[in-house]
């Protein structure tokens, strides 16, 4: 008897089956790579299209194999038959005729079936195949950009250094960072950040050869892969066509957007003896051009590995430093220029690195702020200046203000305002004796977000003042809008008095404060000529070592004593 088709019974293919045991690695691969939920949905929608392709071929290989089989029981039952009638001995010419061509139809429905079912199954795994490569270029390649990522990128480092190595050549790694990009993104939404990234791709691919690997390594990096070149100029050539190339207006939407680049090169084998640390030399570089003003590039020197490191010690005492209460206030008076007495204190931080060395923020403020570090330190800051005012009210020592420094990353920090509003209520200090110091340029980052927290101190009863004025060039109008209290001259165009250079823009930044109705306070009075220029010219309070160098809590107390507090 003809055997019945069987059912489809592949064995289950899940992710623990046997058919997917060779994709395991690259599975959990693209998994680890997919950076938004949109990678990882796409990878999973491929993923399941390659398990549904292997199953169905392995269903019609099954099918196929079956249809063999019922073909060999037609060609057997025939055989029986024929055998049968030879023995009956009533076999004839017309049934013979019959049954050949029984036998042929039914062959030939077996083997059109056959066929189809060939044809099917070399189209299921053909398919099988592609998506097989779909989730390889996934694995490798970021979703949004196309461009390899650090899995393909150091994969092609390593053969490209050990082709360097065969052939007397170098390998350059070109390390690129984009100048501000997360205020376009906070600005203008991340659609608009993507579809500029994918703009900076492109133009990046169109400044090298074929041979070499522009790769995105996350965020707004990316890093571009130069084997075989001669000597440091030819990257630096190519640096220098990617910044020319990336400066060039980018038209996204309605929006002409400018960017710039930071670049970092590291050459193999000339300082760097190994991929990891081309890599990392490339990316200490491309710091290097950041801290010295962006829209640049900086060749790895060995004396970056010494800043490396000094920057990871002062990071680590900072940490220290704040577990361990090393940081100190020192406080230094502002002065009525009219009268001589003492209107405020400013608190300036000092670190008390060894019992007899104190170390100015100049020398560490840039690393908290990159370190992030600069959030609890204001925090202390703004906390111990509060209290040691409210001491010295306590004790009856008249003071006027304290005024407390806070960076821009503070500033526009989340819990800013809830933190001022903890701290005072913590210590107990009426809002009207502290002021705000921020800077001009540190008004100018986030428009918005800088006029709500300004209304929202002022609603509080804290007072603010625009610190190192004249440096930021801000505009006057915003200035308008911004609930300011005190403009504080910057020390530098105070000191030039002295050589007249600065004369004439003290003495406008003095009448405009007078016509907008601020305090004027001049920063870095260190002489009797300066004194003499500013009281001449109606300037309010100055501060400087003509008044007072800052100092200790205890010695503060002192010249409020000797003030007649």
């Amino acid at each position: 008897m003809i055997r019945k088709k069987k059912k489809n019974v592949s064995p289950s293919k899940d992710r623990t089956g046997k058919p997917l045991e060779a994709n395991e690695n690259l599975s959990s691969q693209g998994m680890a790579t997919g950076n938004t939920l949109g990678e990882r949905e796409a990878w999973i929608v491929v993923h399941e299209k390659a398990v549904l392709s292997r199953e169905e071929a392995a269903d019609l290989r099954e099918e196929d194999a079956d249809l063999r089989e019922e073909a060999a029981d037609v060609r057997e039952e025939a055989a029986d038959l024929d055998e049968k009638a030879q023995r009956a001995g009533r076999k004839t010419e017309k049934e013979k005729a019959a049954r050949k061509a029984t036998t042929e139809a039914m062959l030939r429905e077996a083997n059109e079936q056959l066929i189809i079912a060939t044809v099917h199954s070399q189209t299921m795994t053909d398919a099988a195949e592609q998506a097989t490569k779909q989730m390889t270029h996934l694995a490798e390649h970021d979703f949004l950009t196309g461009l390899p990522i650090r899995v393909l990128l150091a994969d092609r480092l390593a053969q490209a250094i050990t082709l360097a190595q065969r052939h007397g050549k170098k390998v350059a790694l070109i390390y690129l960072d984009l100048d501000h990009f997360k205020h376009i993104n906070d600005s203008l939404g991340h659609e608009v950040g993507d579809k500029l990234l994918q703009s900076v791709a492109k133009r990046l691919q169109a400044c090298v050869r074929h041979s070499d690997t522009v790769s995105r390594h996350g965020g707004d990096e990316f890093v571009v892969l130069l084997p075989e070149v001669e000597d440091v100029q030819s990257a630096v050539h190519i640096a220098e066509k990617l910044i020319e190339a990336v400066a060039k207006p980018h038209l996204i939407g309605n929006h002409r957007l400018h960017i710039t680049l930071s670049i970092g090169i590291s050459i193999y084998p000339d300082v760097s003896k190994d991929a990891e640390e081309v890599i990392r030399n490339a990316d200490s570089a491309m710091y290097y051009a950041k801290k010295s003003g962006r829209n640049k590039y900086q060749v790895f020197t060995p004396n970056m590995n010494i800043r490396t490191v000094w920057r990871h010690a002062v990071e680590q005492g900072l940490h220290q430093a704040l577990d361990q209460s090393k940081f100190v206030l020192h406080y230094q008076p502002k002065v009525n220029l009219a009268t001589g007495a003492i209107t405020g204190a400013e608190a300036l931080l000092r670190w008390q690195r060894s019992p007899h060395r104190l170390v100015i923020p100049t020398q560490f403020m840039s690393i908290a702020e990159d370190s992030g570090l600069i959030i609890q330190i204001g925090k202390w800051v703004l906390r111990e200046a509060c209290r040691q005012a409210k001491a010295w009210l306590q004790a009856g020592r008249e003071f006027g203000q304290i005024s407390v420094n806070i960076s821009a990353k503070e500033f526009l920090s989340k819990g800013f305002l809830s933190s001022v509003r903890t701290i005072l209520d913590d210590t107990g200090l009426e809002p009207h004796r502290l002021e705000i110091e921020v800077t001009e340029s540190g008004l100018m980052h986030d428009a918005q977000q800088t006029t709500a927290t300004l209304f929202a101190l002022k609603d509080l009863g804290v007072d603010i003042a625009i610190d190192d004025f004249g440096t930021g060039y801000s505009c006057l109008s915003n200035l308008w809008n911004f609930p300011i209290d005190t403009f504080k001259i910057d020390q530098s165009f105070v000191q030039d008095i002295d050589g007249d250079a600065g004369e004439a823009i003290v003495s406008v930044i003095i009448a405009m404060g007078m016509n907008l109705k601020q305090r004027v306070v001049a920063e870095g009075v260190e002489t009797e000529r300066q004194f003499a220029f500013l009281k001449s010219h109606c300037c309010a309070e100055g501060q400087g070592y003509y008044f007072g160098r800052p100092v200790a809590a205890e010695e503060f107390t002192k010249l409020l004593t000797v003030n007649g507090s």
